[in-house]
């Protein structure tokens, strides 16, 4: 079996790990020399050119982008749209039927009862052949 004491760590191991021993003091958090070294990192002019360089690449690349885009959306917009208009032209013969269907209240309402009945029925004859087989 294992034993407990093995899970734990060794005090000298986290001592080090922690910085916790005698001779090794905390770092000192001494504000001037923070500040100085804060003055002390000014970009070169170098790297402040290769920034603004790729600034302006990244600017030109993204205008063509959406100057492409914005030149072939109408084309993908009519394209989509005739395809719908084609599909309801298609789908018209079936749907307009449907929707006189609809408009007369006393047919569908009973059409739709009729079948909810029979889906709960065969539901509940579904479940009781399963429960029935299962034992």
């Amino acid at each position: 079996m294992k034993d407990e004491r093995d899970d734990l760590f060794d005090e000298t191991v986290l001592r080090r790990s922690l910085r916790l021993e005698p001779d090794e003091g905390a770092p000192r958090f001494d504000a001037r020399t923070i500040a100085l070294m804060a003055r002390a990192t000014t970009p070169s002019l170098r790297s402040v050119g290769y920034a603004l360089s790729a600034a302006v690449l990244v600017g030109f690349a993204a205008g063509g982008v959406w100057s492409t885009i914005f030149t072939t959306a109408p084309t993908f917009v009519d394209t989509a749209m005739r395809a719908v208009v084609d599909l309801v032209i298609f789908a018209s013969p079936v749907l307009i039927p449907l929707s006189e269907l609809v408009q007369q209240p006393a047919v569908p309402l009973s059409v739709l009862a009729a079948l909810a009945v029979a889906i709960l029925h065969e539901l509940r004859e579904r479940r009781e052949r399963a429960h029935a087989n299962a034992s």
